[in-house]
């Protein structure tokens, strides 16, 4: 366990270090690959009646923007609260850590608009696979409150496992299936993740002309926090475990 520590502390570190630019070129090219798979997800599902094997095949295929996130070695907010154990452990600042959340975060969402403005211009024939996005973000729309919070911090216990292991295992088989099984059980238990929402929810703007950009955010906002709380519990279960 040790061993991983110091792993994951010289990336969190070196993540904090890399020039501004860089850091949001990476988080959008995350928040590219995180709305790929949230893409990915909906057109293997969303023609099936049978609600258990839809969600059985959206979670079998979701994995794929996770692993790209961290083969590729990009900036993914959700993954980034991770960095409070270097920060726990004195290896980086708070003002780094804020500005790393920041910045990624707005990479990311600008990542998730880009394609989905891209893919609504490529799926504009496909009215039924529009109304399906929009049927999803609406859902998630009307969440309440506490709902989305909740979901939130279940989601990112796992996400943020995932993403401890992922980058701290060394052979791509380990990396592989740890990734894929927290992130498969979240996609299919239906918990959130503020990224992927940063996909789906504007459909619901984009389709429906009654949803309000206000909705939107407010969904938004409480799942981001569920997330950095789901992700704070993680950290700090794994920094107790290195005393």
């Amino acid at each position: 366990m040790q061993t991983d520590l110091v792993t994951y502390l010289a990336v969190a570190e070196k993540k904090v270090k890399q020039s501004p630019a860089q850091t949001f070129i990476l988080s959008i090219l995350a928040g590219v690959f995180i709305a790929l798979a949230g893409a990915l997800a909906t057109t293997v599902s969303w023609q099936i009646d049978n609600i258990s094997l839809a969600k059985l095949l959206a979670g079998l295929v979701f994995p794929v923007g996770l692993i790209l996130v961290i083969m590729w070695k990009t900036e993914l907010f959700t993954g980034n609260i991770l960095l409070l154990v270097a920060y726990w452990q004195g290896k980086i600042k708070g003002k780094e850590l804020w500005r790393n959340w920041l910045l990624v975060y707005l990479g990311n969402f600008i990542g998730a608009l880009l394609i989905v403005n891209l893919l609504y211009y490529c799926w504009s024939g496909n009215e039924n696979l529009l109304l399906s996005l929009a049927k999803i973000a609406e859902n998630k729309i009307n969440l309440s409150i506490l709902k989305a919070f909740i979901l939130g911090v279940l989601c990112n216990f796992l996400v943020t496992l995932a993403v401890w292991w992922g980058v701290t295992k060394t052979t791509f088989l380990e990396k592989l299936v740890l990734i894929f099984l927290p992130i498969f059980t979240f996609v299919v238990l239906g918990f959130e993740h503020s990224v992927a929402d940063m996909f789906y929810l504007p459909w619901a703007k984009i389709i429906f002309d009654n949803t309000s950009w206000l909705s939107l955010s407010i969904s938004l906002l409480f799942i981001t926090l569920g997330n950095i709380v789901g992700g704070a519990i993680t950290a700090l279960i794994l920094n107790s475990q290195q005393k």
